[in-house]
């Protein structure tokens, strides 16, 4: 009986939700989002494929999608050489530009109703009416200001409300070419960044401005498609770069998005929702959707492996989004427009995110909660709920999910809060304590100069320091004062000794971990991501070995006095302040906020500053230099490093491909066998 009823129940449920199971179980690719730690992992379904959009009528080279605010889908397809237009009902209501156009690659549809059609094969963008006819050609610019030299090989078109063009035109890399109405030349628009590389900066260190003149000068890259949102906003997308990819434009031509907003060198084409939403898809069949501030929202798509299923591409290239946040995805390869609708999980980011871009915090908390509940790592959804929670004031809820988000200004805003609350609270007990102390100080002070209370202590206490090892530990605190003095003393007398050296070394070693891995959120390099201990090591291990090594090695070519015991000892004592105040300014990472980072840094540099004078002190007495000498010494024992770093790399390398040849010649002569 109860295998009879569950039987029913499944029968009811398969029935109940067919969509649901059909289309978040079986999509042939999977979703990525960005967890808290800034890497992509996987997430529930984020759009589902619906179908195909006309798939009886012909279509060859789809090249580009555009949909109009009455929901008309407007399609360039260059394989029939017409645009063509459809209802949501999935009907052909219009083809435009037969016999006109020859190799249309972009399309746009103004406010009016106006169709704009970029042909890279005659070079012209044409207009035609809401009705299809043709109502204005506009080819090269004339302009002086444009180039006679300048090709026009218009491959996409955008109009903004003032009626300005704004074309994508081939290999233009002074950026988007911006016309008027009429077609006159009004400049160019959003130009790209060319990237800084280490090579281009050691070019324009060690060249002359002749030499640079005669070599090949790096320009940017061309834009390659465009889009424009409701308010006006223009953006764009860049292949062949990793640094803005896709830019929000301002009306200065300013990218308002990350430089760093995605790594993917690929982007065809990009578009906008009504809520500002950003969408892209690359030719490697992946679709991006961002939000209006750049962030990762989800990554889905794929290649087709032959199987021609639904939701995979061949060669996607256009991207348009209608008002109810269906997808359409051009692919030309294939000749069809495929089309996906949002999932419920998406509805509810999407109502999460129209909220949180409008500061409608804590109205949006109960969206985000329904997320994680269904994803718990999904980041932007912690860094909502943190905002939520601190706008009610809820300051250590706020603090945990910041801190889950790694959102580093909302973690620092709520901690000062905190820390605030706790001093209105504590400042008084504070202060008495301070005083305790002071007064009990000093109290003990005059005893002990009165009736030498603490003569038996302080006894104790010298006769502990006697000991020559203790004696040559606290030897590090003379290098404060007297680091000239002190260094003679280490050489000549032998205040110090390998024992002690290596004892500071493990000190080092000891707090350069605990700073690591106890430095404050707010200040800390690491974040959430997983550190290897060993790894950490050697970031410190491996530089101070290589530059007591080397420096050995430099100045016994240049006649230095130095045994390598010497600049082993002399190495540990010469870093004297980051031994002794590396773990006082970790602890107050742990109180300070981003309104009190001077104070950090300030304390950092002067350490790390401080360090590299003394050990400046350290190579000059200890090898009996000069300053010329020392500073030459430094700079090859620098350049020596490197090459040491290189060396290693390169037979790293040479033995990897070795072992990797050996491998793959006894794998082969086993299978033969």
């Amino acid at each position: 009986m109860q295998k009879i009823i569950l039987g029913i129940l499944c029968m009811i449920a398969m029935v109940v939700f067919p969509l649901q199971a059909s289309a978040e179980g079986s999509v042939p690719y999977d979703t990525e989002t960005l967890s808290a730690d800034g890497s992509q992992i996987k997430t529930q379904t984020a759009y589902k494929p619906l179908g195909q959009l006309l798939p009886d009528e012909e279509m060859t080279n789809p090249e580009d999608i555009f949909i109009d605010s009455k929901g008309l889908i407007y399609i360039a397809d260059s394989g029939t050489k017409k645009i063509i237009v459809a209802n949501e009902d999935n009907e052909v209501v219009e083809e435009v530009g037969k016999g006109v156009l020859k190799d249309p690659t972009g399309v746009y549809v103004d406010e009016h109703g106006d169709i704009y059609v970029a042909d890279y094969e005659k070079e012209k963008i044409f207009r035609f009416s809401p009705d299809g006819k043709l109502e204005k050609t506009i080819g090269k610019p004339k302009s002086p200001l444009f180039g006679s030299k300048s090709s026009f090989k218009p491959q996409k078109v955008g109009v903004d409300r003032r009626g300005n063009i704004y074309i994508i035109s081939e290999g233009s890399t002074n950026g988007i070419i911006q016309l008027s109405g009429t077609g006159t030349f009004l400049g160019y628009y959003g130009v790209n960044n060319t990237e800084v590389s280490f090579k281009s900066v050691l070019e324009n260190l060690l060249t002359t401005e002749g030499q640079k003149a005669k070599m090949f000068r790096k320009t940017p890259p061309a834009p390659g498609n465009i889009a424009i949102d409701q308010q006006g906003l223009i953006y764009s997308v860049t292949q062949g770069t990793k640094n803005e990819v896709i830019k929000k434009l301002n009306v200065a031509g300013q990218n308002m998005l990350p430089d760093d907003i995605s790594d993917e060198s690929s982007m065809e084409d990009v578009t906008v929702d009504q809520n500002g939403n950003i969408f892209a898809v690359s030719s490697k069949a992946k679709i991006y959707e961002f939000d209006s501030f750049g962030n990762l929202l989800f990554v889905f798509g794929g290649e087709d492996d032959g199987s021609n299923r639904l939701g995979l591409f061949k060669q996607p290239s256009g991207i348009a989004v209608d008002n109810l946040g269906r997808l359409y995805i051009a692919d030309k390869e294939r000749g069809m427009i495929q089309v996906f609708d949002t999932t419920s999980f998406t509805n509810k980011v999407h109502e999460g995110i129209a909220l949180y871009k409008d500061g409608l915090y804590v109205k949006s908390q109960k969206y985000w909660k329904e997320v994680l509940q269904l994803n718990s790592s999904f980041g932007l959804a912690h860094t909502a709920m943190g905002k939520a929670y601190y706008k009610q004031q809820d300051y250590p809820s706020a603090l945990d999910e910041f801190e889950f988000a790694n959102d580093i200004q909302g973690y620092s805003d709520a901690y000062w809060e905190i820390r605030h609350e706790w001093m209105q609270k504590n400042l008084g007990t504070v202060l008495l304590l301070i005083l305790g102390f002071i007064i009990i100080y000093y109290v003990l002070k005059y005893l002990d100069k009165k009736k030498k209370v603490l003569a038996v202590p302080r006894a104790k206490w010298n006769k502990v320091k006697k000991v020559r090892l203790i004696k040559e530990l606290f030897f590090l605190f003379s290098f404060f004062k007297k680091p000239v003095d002190s260094f003679y003393y280490l050489k000549r007398k032998k205040y110090a000794s390998i024992l002690s050296a290596s004892i500071l070394y493990l000190v080092l070693i000891i707090e350069y971990l605990v700073s690591r891995f106890q430095t404050g959120l707010i200040f800390s390099s690491i974040g959430q991501q997983d550190v290897s201990l060993f790894g950490e090591l050697l970031k410190l291990i491996i530089p101070l070995a290589l530059f007591i090594i080397i420096n050995y090695l430099v100045s016994t070519i240049n006649d230095g006095e130095g045994r390598l015991k010497d600049i082993y000892i002399g190495t540990i004592y010469a870093l004297a302040p980051y031994i002794v105040f590396i773990l006082p300014i970790t602890f107050l990472t742990n109180i300070l906020t981003l309104n009190e980072a001077f104070i950090y840094i300030f304390s950092i540099r002067i350490v790390y500053a401080w360090c590299l004078v003394i050990l400046f002190i350290m190579v000059m007495e200890i090898h009996n230099y000069v300053f010329s000498e020392t500073v030459r010494n430094f700079l090859f024992t620098i350049f020596g490093m490197v090459i040491m770093i290189l060396v290693v790399f390169i037979v790293f390398v040479l033995v990897d491909q070795v072992y990797d040849f050996v491998y793959s010649v006894i794998k082969e002569a086993v299978l033969r066998v």
